[in-house]
């Protein structure tokens, strides 16, 4: 892909100005975005809405940082670091920080898919997630991880 550090700078643009449009265009029509927090959506009206009005709902403020992009003519990653000022009812104002690896796939200009590596730790203790609530998360983002089919060899070990 030709100038992705330039499509990564849009990417985080749009999501601190909450311009839907603009972050949609990057992607094909039918694209897949896996959100750490909110799980994956197809299509770009499904990726305008998450972000729109889900990001926006839960936190304002947002600032976005894209570091060292790199890419080949298939895909592309950047370091990450992402904010946002929290409007939930137990952290409201606080700020919440995460750090993180974004993975693009492209199909000609534009990507086609959107995966990411977050570290929510430190976001979710900001945002005063607490015991069961907590546990619930931390089950889901587990449950995840173990029905991976990439990650069953992990989960069983090596032959021996």
């Amino acid at each position: 892909m030709q100038n992705f550090a330039e499509k990564v700078a849009r990417f985080a643009r749009a999501v601190e100005q909450r311009d839907g449009p603009a972050f949609a265009a990057l992607f094909t029509p039918e694209a897949l975005y896996h959100d750490a927090i909110y799980g994956a959506v197809v299509s770009r009206e499904a990726i305008e809405k998450m972000m729109v009005l889900d990001w926006y709902r839960d936190g304002e403020h947002w600032l976005w940082d894209m570091q060292e992009p790199v890419c080949d003519a298939e895909r592309g990653y950047a370091r990450y670091v992402a904010s946002f000022t929290s409007l939930n009812r137990f952290s409201h104002g606080h700020r919440v920080v995460v750090r993180g690896v974004a993975m693009f796939a492209f199909e000609g200009e534009l990507f086609s898919s959107y995966h990411e590596v977050a570290n929510g730790t430190p976001a979710l203790w900001d945002l005063q997630v607490r015991g069961e609530h907590l546990e619930r998360v931390v089950q889901g983002i587990a449950d995840e991880q173990r029905g991976s089919t990439a990650l069953a060899a992990h989960y069983t070990g090596p032959e021996r």
